[in-house]
C-alpha cells in the first residue's frame, strides 16, 4: 500500500508518501483547491491511500475525496493521539507522521472521526445555521436590554408591538436611540431569518424518520430533534446508551490514579450543538408531567439544578439511543421507567 499524509491548510497542503518499501519522502507541495486534488488522484496508483488531519480545511478535501470516488481510501484522523508528546511540529513533519501512521494501521488502528455522508451533512448544516442564527437573536435582545438598562429602562418588553409604541415615548439621548433603533431591526431581520430555517427543517422528517421518531421524547420539537439525530448521524458509531453519552460530553470526568480518584464536572469533549439540544430538552421536559419531570424534582432534593439538569440530559440521550436503535416511538413505561433507574443510580 502507498500511504499519503496530508497537512492541509487553508492555502497550501504538504504531502509526505510512505511507499511499500518503507521509503518516506515528500511529494510537492499545492494548493488546496478542487482542481488541484482531482489531478492528483489521477496520478495516484489505485492502491494509494490518504490520511489528513481534521479540520475545516480538510472536511472540504473529505468531500472532493469522497465525489471523485475515494471515500473508502480517505482516512479523517484526529491528530491529537499521534505523536502527542513531540518537541517539534512543522507541516513537514506533520505529513510524514500522518503517512506512518496510515502505513501501519492495520497493526496500529488510526484513530479516525467520522465523517457524515452528505444528506447528514446538508441536515447537520441547516440545523447548526439555525442554531447560530438563534444566537444571534439572543445576543442583539441582550444588547438591546442593556441599553435601555443603563437608561433606567426596565420591566416592559420592547420587541412587541406595544412594547415598540412605548419605547417611542421614553426619554432616551440621541446616541442610545439610534443604537435601539438599528439593533431592533438587526432583531426583525434575524427573527426572520430564524423563521426560514426553521422552515426548512420542517421538511426533513419525510428523509430522516429518525427525526420523526425522536419527537415522541418529551422535550423535543421538529428544531431539536433535527440538531439530535444530525449531531448523531449513525447509531452504528455508538455500541451502548453509555457510548452515546460519553459522545455527548455530558458524562462527567473521573480521574484515578493509585489511590487516588477525583470526579469532576462533564467532559465536554463532544459537539457542542448536541449538549445544548439536550440540554435545551430538559428545560422543556421538566416542566411537564413526565419521567424526566418527576425525576428532576427527585434529584433536586440534593442537587444543584444544573446536576440535575446535567444527569436528565444524559437520561435523554440514552433514551434517544433506545427509541432509534429499536425503531419505536418513545413510550414512557418503557423507557421513562429505565432512565429513572438509571438517573437514581447515577445521584
Amino acid at each position: 500500500m502507498i500511504a499519503i499524509g496530508a497537512d492541509v491548510h487553508k492555502q497550501q497542503c504538504t504531502l509526505a508518501v510512505q511507499r511499500p518499501d518503507g521509503k518516506l519522502s515528500m511529494l510537492p507541495s499545492m494548493d488546496n483547491t478542487r482542481e488541484n486534488w482531482l489531478n492528483l488522484l489521477t496520478q495516484l496508483p489505485p492502491e494509494a491511500q490518504i490520511a489528513l488531519e481534521v479540520s475545516t480545511s480538510g472536511h472540504f478535501v473529505m468531500s472532493v475525496l469522497e465525489e471523485a470516488g475515494w471515500r473508502d481510501r480517505a482516512h479523517w484522523v484526529h491528530t491529537a493521539g499521534i505523536d502527542s508528546l513531540r518537541k517539534q511540529k512543522t507541516d513537514r513533519l506533520d505529513a510524514k507522521r500522518l503517512a506512518r501512521k496510515l502505513s501501519v494501521r492495520e497493526q496500529d488502528p488510526l484513530p479516525e472521526a467520522w465523517f457524515p455522508p452528505r444528506p447528514i451533512r446538508e441536515l447537520r448544516l441547516r440545523a447548526r445555521q439555525r442554531c447560530w442564527v438563534a444566537v444571534l437573536r439572543t445576543r442583539v435582545k441582550n444588547r438591546v436590554r442593556s441599553l435601555l438598562q443603563m437608561s433606567g429602562l426596565r420591566g416592559t418588553n420592547p420587541f412587541t408591538a406595544s412594547g415598540r409604541t412605548w419605547l417611542k415615548q421614553q426619554k432616551l439621548s440621541e446616541a442610545t436611540r439610534e443604537s435601539v433603533e438599528q439593533l431592533l431591526r438587526f432583531h426583525d431581520f434575524l427573527t426572520t431569518e430564524r423563521e426560514k430555517s426553521e422552515t426548512s427543517l420542517r421538511g426533513m422528517e419525510k428523509d430522516f424518520p429518525e427525526i420523526a421518531r425522536l419527537q415522541t421524547l418529551p422535550g423535543l420539537g421538529h428544531i431539536l430533534s433535527a440538531v439530535i439525530w444530525s449531531e448523531i448521524g449513525d447509531l452504528k458509531r455508538f455500541d451502548s446508551p453509555r457510548a452515546l453519552v460519553n459522545y455527548t460530553g455530558l458524562a462527567p470526568s473521573l480521574y484515578e490514579s493509585g489511590e487516588r480518584s477525583v470526579r469532576g464536572g462533564i467532559t465536554r469533549q463532544g459537539p457542542v450543538w448536541l449538549r445544548w439540544a439536550l440540554i435545551t430538552a430538559v428545560n422543556a421536559a421538566t416542566h411537564g408531567h413526565n419521567a424526566f419531570a418527576r425525576r428532576y424534582r427527585r434529584l433536586r432534593r440534593h442537587k444543584l439544578p444544573n446536576v440535575a439538569k446535567t444527569a436528565v440530559a444524559r437520561s435523554i440521550a440514552r433514551c434517544a439511543y433506545g427509541v432509534l436503535k429499536h425503531g419505536v416511538d418513545y413510550q414512557e413505561q418503557r423507557w421513562g421507567r429505565k432512565a429513572g433507574i438509571e438517573m437514581e443510580q447515577e445521584a
